[in-house]
């Protein structure tokens, strides 16, 4: 009896054995807690989906079987991938979608039906997530089909070996997988910016918004402006602090662009002034020696022109004036015997002060 019983628990231990490797093979090792660096890649944003009934089952095609994997939780696979991109749009996948080159989508002869996976172009290291909707393909050592704006995401050609990723989305939109290993899948948003708030004019009042609160704005008239009066590469008033004609500089506060002429003023004939007003004497084209004055602004408020002027002399070491006409103050700088002295003075106000200026002649 004692042998028998020696026999029974001989056997039990070896049962117990055989079970206790039997669970350890069933149960596969959970993967290791990931710490490295994680790294934000593009491509379609995994979501959950069923698996569909229809595109999940076991097939053949051309002799050859495909088994459908139906644990794909540590999927990974490495191999030559092409893309379809000549295949016609509107053609219908293996899920019964229509298939659209332009979309992050692919086919892969195994897994489950929809489901997302990352790959790895393992020439270049780019990455990208695909949306699996479709079977194929169905040629030696080529693993996975991918889209046309898939395959120019990640460059590759039908010679480019990847590396292909499961990525398994629970239920509740949980990421898994060894696709989620130092990678997460950046959010994808499609809105559109804020468009900015325009004036009645559709570019805004510059010249209002520039000129202080408590000074009154002269309005500037540009009705008597044809298009033929502006010289080429000029802006015109209403454009002083920036617009579409060489972008200037915007004009500091409290100072408003002057509409005098950039050139010297010379003769005008009689026949484009009104026939109200009599004819003015004509200028000299060329002035006499101190007759170019460079001007920096036009204020409304007297102080603040003197002051205006008094800071600009001392910075520059030119002498000034402020020249009133009809309640608005000219601030101008000089005068200088020759145009290239003037000339000189706007560089330097530019460059210095990024500070718009032009020359007139002296006495206007």
């Amino acid at each position: 009896m004692r042998k028998q019983w020696l026999w029974v628990g001989i056997m039990g231990a070896l049962l117990s054995a055989c079970t206790t490797e039997v669970s350890q093979q069933q149960s596969a090792p959970q993967q290791p807690a990931y710490a490295g660096p994680v790294e934000e890649i593009g491509g379609a944003e995994p979501q959950y989906e069923p698996y569909s009934p229809n595109a999940n089952q076991d097939y053949s095609v051309n002799g050859k079987s495909y088994k459908i994997v139906r644990n794909p939780q540590n999927f990974s696979e490495t191999g030559l991938a092409s893309w379809y991109a000549s295949e016609a749009s509107g053609n219908t996948t293996a899920l019964g979608e229509p298939f659209d080159p332009n979309a992050l989508t692919a086919a892969h002869p195994t897994l489950p039906i929809p489901s997302y996976v990352r790959v790895t172009n393992l020439s270049n290291g780019r990455r990208i997530v695909v949306r699996i909707n479709d079977r194929g393909p169905f040629q030696p050592r080529r693993i996975i089909d991918l889209s046309k704006a898939a395959g120019e995401r990640l460059n590759i050609s039908n010679n480019t070996k990847v590396k292909v990723d499961f990525i398994n989305v629970a239920p509740d939109g949980t990421l898994s997988g060894p696709g989620t290993l130092g990678t997460v899948v950046a959010k994808q948003s499609y809105a559109l910016p804020s468009r900015p708030e325009l004036g009645s004019s559709g570019l805004g009042t510059p010249m209002q918004t520039l000129a202080p609160t408590d000074a009154p704005v002269r309005a500037i008239d540009n009705s008597a402006l044809s298009d033929g009066s502006m010289a080429e590469g000029t802006s015109s008033p209403g454009n002083a602090s920036g617009g579409f004609l060489n972008a200037p500089r915007p004009v500091p506060q409290g100072i408003l662009e002057s509409d005098e002429p950039a050139a010297p003023v010379i003769a005008a004939p009689a026949a484009v002034m009104p026939a109200a007003a009599p004819a003015p004497a004509p200028r000299a084209a060329v002035p006499q020696a101190g007759g170019y004055m460079v001007q920096v602004g036009a204020l409304s408020d007297a102080q603040r022109a003197q002051q205006f002027q008094h800071s600009l002399s001392q910075q520059f070491g030119v002498p000034g004036k402020v020249n009133a006409s009809s309640g608005v103050y000219r601030v101008q700088l000089g005068p200088f015997s020759s145009r290239q002295q003037a000339t000189a003075l706007q560089q330097r106000l530019a460059g210095e002060a990024q500070q718009q200026s032009f020359i007139v002649a002296a006495g206007q």
